[in-house]
């Protein structure tokens, strides 16, 4: 079903419910569409994300490509475990060395989502080291066209298009156990004829308390405006967004299991929103994943190909009951 009102559907139109109660300006830039794992495991990213897609779900993920491999640390471990030494390469066994980390390498990562409610979400990126971080730079968008306009009245007044965009250049780097990460970004947002642009920004942190308990905490949007592009009216014009605030923690097993639990805030709402997902390493090289995001259910897999990874996942859609599908892929060299 169509929205009454266009100025309804902007408000909604990246969010995968309904909110109870007003909502914030950009809220294109928190829809979660962005790497195929984490739709899949209940929109867990701010905890679980360590790639490319990390520059969306939570910046100091980022990090976690200074030391990427075939082979997980939980991998090693199960191998190990199993008593299957033949499996484990030096190279594996190097990747947990802080002074034998790869530094250098290039990932590139792109994802598409195509939403129930006539909207397609795309994101994409390329990582690489400096310094003794990660720097990474990245486009992720919404679109929606040929939307039916209406008047207060319900009659049908036109057909308009939207597109949000935001851009990130990110930073993240790391000590033994946390990792700090940091974006800017440009932002851009065409409603009609009416186009507006800005900047904002998102700060980011992962800390393993354990070796088996993972914590993330990322503020999205601090200090993030829209303004209309072309105005020559005061600084009070500026539409400034309301930040929202997201936090997780996963339990990594020995089993190949990891369990997520995340929430965010969004500080113009007086409630919070819930997820959380399970993600099970079958084979090293394959994983299936499945979760909840506000009562909604979400579902995928991942197969890891030499240096490549392929993601999907399925998603309900709360606007109108459909179905959204989520396509990812990561290349790291």
């Amino acid at each position: 079903m169509k929205r009454i009102l266009f100025g309804l559907f902007v408000v909604v139109l990246s969010s995968p419910i309904f909110a109870d109660d007003a909502g914030s300006r950009g809220a294109y830039t928190r829809g979660g569409w962005a790497g195929a794992r984490y739709v899949a495991s209940g929109m867990s990213g701010v905890v679980m994300s360590d790639d490319i897609f990390s520059m969306y779900w939570n910046p100091a993920g980022l990090s976690d490509l200074l030391s990427k491999k075939k082979m997980t640390e939980d991998d090693v471990a199960r191998k190990a475990k199993e008593k299957k030494y033949g499996e484990i390469t030096e190279a594996d066994l190097l990747n947990f060395s802080e002074n034998s980390s790869k530094r250098n390498f290039l990932d590139f990562g792109a994802s598409y989502t195509g939403l129930d409610v006539e909207r397609d979400a795309l994101f994409t990126g390329v990582a690489f080291g400096l310094f003794n971080g990660v720097f990474g730079a990245g486009l992720y968008s919404v679109i929606s066209r040929d939307i039916e306009t209406r008047d207060s009245d319900g009659n049908l007044t036109g057909k308009n298009n939207y597109a949000g965009a935001e851009g990130f250049i990110s930073y993240a780097w790391s000590s033994a156990i946390y990792s700090v990460g940091l974006s800017i970004k440009p932002l851009y947002e065409k409603i009609g004829d009416s186009t507006y642009s800005g900047l904002g920004s998102d700060i980011g942190v992962q800390v393993f308390v354990l070796p088996f308990i993972k914590v993330g905490v990322m503020a999205r949007d601090v200090c993030s405006f829209l303004k209309p592009s072309g105005s020559t009216e005061s600084e009070s014009e500026y539409d400034f967004f309301k930040p929202e605030i997201s936090s997780g923690i996963s339990l990594i097993t020995d089993s190949g299991i990891v369990l997520s639990l995340t929430t965010s805030k969004r500080i113009e709402q007086d409630g919070f929103y819930v997820g959380g997902g399970v993600e099970y390493h079958v084979k090293s090289y394959f994983s299936i994943s499945a979760g909840m995001f506000d009562e909604s259910f979400t579902a995928g897999f991942e197969l890891s190909l030499l240096n490549m990874r392929f993601g999907y996942a399925l998603s309900l859609d709360r606007v109108d009951g459909g179905y959204n599908n989520t396509l990812s892929m990561e290349l790291i060299f």
